[in-house]
């Protein structure tokens, strides 16, 4: 397998969590990358899709924005999933079914501010977030299990002060069926679920003192955790000799202590749903 989960995914939603993903967010990681068309060890994809993602972690409204998409393989060692770059550094078992490699990725769906919603406002704003970390994957033809744990940082503004902060560490594990409908249609879906620490959570969940100053909303110092599970369908559409088209959709739950946060009970909500399409060409 050359790809791995959604996604994202991924901040606190991730695997759709993803290590995929969706967030984000791109298309699930767990897809198979197409075939390739040409000679030589490089396969490249690109191309431009529309997401309807919640506007933070927890929110109670969306967003619509374009998103670009871009795959990358060469071999079966190194790859490009949107904002993930992996390296596969072991594979082993029958038909090399089970992978294990490190990877990193940025995460633009974790990013908020402020002004975005009066959820948010008082509570400042994350940007510039990175995660980095290792998984491991199992695969057949038709079923796939993967494991990822990453630690991550964001740049962080309050009060007109910026920082980097570690936004910590989170698991993610996910479950997942791909089948081909026809000879240009592939389905896929994934449930997923999410753990973080006691810093993750607070980094997107957590209510300072000073933000409770700021938004009357009651100090809140969530811990380590399931922070959320979900489930991710896409549906893939090649035609012609180079060109594919892909909807997804994501529902995701939080729980646990990002369920009973002020910033979600106040003004969000614990269901999430997130949908888009991709259109892309493979050079």
């Amino acid at each position: 397998m050359k790809n791995l989960i959604p996604l994202l995914r991924a901040a606190p939603g991730a695997c759709a969590m993803g290590i995929a993903l969706f967030v984000t967010t791109t298309p699930a990681w767990a897809q198979t990358a197409p075939q390739s068309t040409q000679e030589g060890d490089w396969n490249v994809v690109a191309g431009l899709g529309v997401l309807r993602t919640p506007i933070f972690p927890g929110a109670s409204k969306s967003q619509i924005r374009p998103a670009p998409y871009l795959s990358i393989d060469y071999g079966d060692r190194f790859f490009v999933r949107g904002p993930v770059v992996g390296v596969n550094l072991f594979r082993f078992g029958q038909n090399d079914r089970f992978r294990l490699g490190v990877m990193t990725r940025i995460t633009p769906e974790a990013e908020w501010d402020e002004s975005d919603d009066r959820a948010l406002h008082g509570l400042g704003k994350i940007s510039g977030g990175i995660d980095a970390g290792v998984f491991g994957s199992y695969r057949t033809e038709s079923w796939f299990a993967e494991l990822a744990a990453t630690r991550g940082a964001v740049l962080r503004k309050e009060h007109g002060e910026s920082s980097t902060r570690g936004s910590g560490t989170a698991v993610q594990l996910g479950f997942g069926y791909t089948m081909r409908l026809a000879s240009h249609l592939r389905w896929m879906t994934q449930v997923s679920t999410q753990w973080a620490d006691a810093t993750r959570t607070r980094t997107y969940f957590g209510v300072s003192q000073a933000q409770s100053l700021a938004t009357e909303l009651q100090p809140y110092r969530p811990s380590a955790g399931i922070t959320s599970y979900g489930v991710t369908t896409t549906l893939n559409y090649a035609f012609g000799k180079r060109w594919t088209l892909t909807g997804l959709v994501k529902y995701e739950r939080l729980t646990g202590d990002a369920k009973s946060s002020p910033i979600v009970t106040a003004n969000g909500r614990t269901n999430q749903v997130s949908t888009g399409v991709f259109l892309g060409y493979q050079f």
